[in-house]
């Protein structure tokens, strides 16, 4: 899963988890808690510091909030299992080993952050690697990241992040095929969860399992539950009631940061905005024009006709060759 966290991805995960077919565990982040930090491991094709590497790998595994219930990593066999001297190696085998605990065919990790790696996954993966774009309201993302622990607090803030993790997503999925990569909005997956599911599980190439709407009772949902004050929700049946939280519970003010930072993006996804300022922006568009001499505008009409003629010939273009 790729994205900007608080998101639904844990909701999600445990969802998918109830699939026998999947493990898809509570992620202690390999990627981005360790990507910062590869230089100061030296040249991983030299044995020990690729070893200090796969142990630290290994030491966030077993100290995971939420436990893989792998008990000690067998270091010197995943090291060996790696097929080259790389994180993201180590990341995948740790997972492949996870499903293979669990006698599970594949593995999904939830980590959203995983969306500044896509490259290198992509890299390692190649078409084994599918992307899942779970994205949700960014005003109530920013929402939930103020109660949580983890995570930017000031709406500014959390507004560059979603932004900025919204259009690498959005970039990456449109250098894909559309059998590697799929979008999943959070509204959609609380108030139609078995479509989306379906849909998910069509895309994975995997069964549909009626105990993924019961995910609430699940072993994983408990384990999830207690481990941390953020994540209390997974012992509750689908809210489908929870969107649009940031109306009743941001101000005004702080809307409008988030939207002045954000707000081109949350249209482009198609969230309306609502501090006015699109309405503000397009009066003063139409004030200029009224303002402007008309000699000026006399110059521009040329120009402004050609390139009409030129959007309604590739329109014309475009139909014909899907008609075609």
């Amino acid at each position: 899963m790729i994205g900007t966290q608080r998101s639904g991805s844990n909701l999600l995960r445990i969802m998918l988890n109830q699939s026998p077919e999947l493990v898809a565990p509570h992620p202690p982040h390999i990627l981005e808690r360790l990507w910062p930090l590869l230089a100061e491991y030296g040249d991983l094709q030299v044995p020990q510091a690729f070893a200090r590497l796969v142990d630290d790998v290994c030491l966030l595994v077993e100290t995971n909030p939420v436990s893989w219930k792998l008990g000690q990593v067998d270091r010197a066999a995943l090291e060996q299992a790696c097929s080259e001297s790389s994180l993201v190696a180590v990341y995948f085998e740790i997972h492949n080993q996870l499903a293979r605990h669990n006698m599970a065919t594949d593995w999904v990790c939830k980590s959203l952050a995983n969306v500044h790696f896509a490259d290198e996954i992509d890299r390692f993966g190649g078409d084994r690697a599918k992307f899942i774009h779970l994205h949700r309201d960014g005003r109530d993302s920013a929402l939930s990241f103020r109660k949580a622990i983890v995570g930017e607090k000031s709406f500014y803030h959390i507004a560059k992040q979603w932004r900025d993790e919204q259009e690498k997503a959005l970039d990456l999925g449109r250098k894909l095929p559309a059998d590697r990569f799929i979008s999943v909005a959070y509204s959609d997956l609380i108030t139609q969860p078995e479509s989306e599911l379906r849909r998910l599980c069509d895309f994975m190439n995997i069964q549909f399992y009626p105990d993924m709407l019961e995910f609430h009772k699940s072993r994983e949902a408990a384990s999830t539950s207690v481990a941390g004050q953020m994540w209390s929700n997974v012992q509750k049946p689908v809210m489908a009631q929870n969107t649009n939280k940031f109306m009743r519970e941001m101000s005004a003010s702080d809307i409008a940061v988030f939207e002045a930072v954000a707000g081109d993006m949350l249209y482009k996804m198609g969230y309306p905005l609502v501090s006015g300022f699109d309405d503000e922006n397009q009066r003063l568009k139409a004030q200029a024009l009224e303002n402007a001499k008309p000699e000026d505008l006399q110059k521009r009409k040329a120009q402004a006709s050609v390139m009409q003629e030129i959007k309604e010939r590739l329109a014309s273009n475009n139909i014909n060759r899907h008609v075609a």
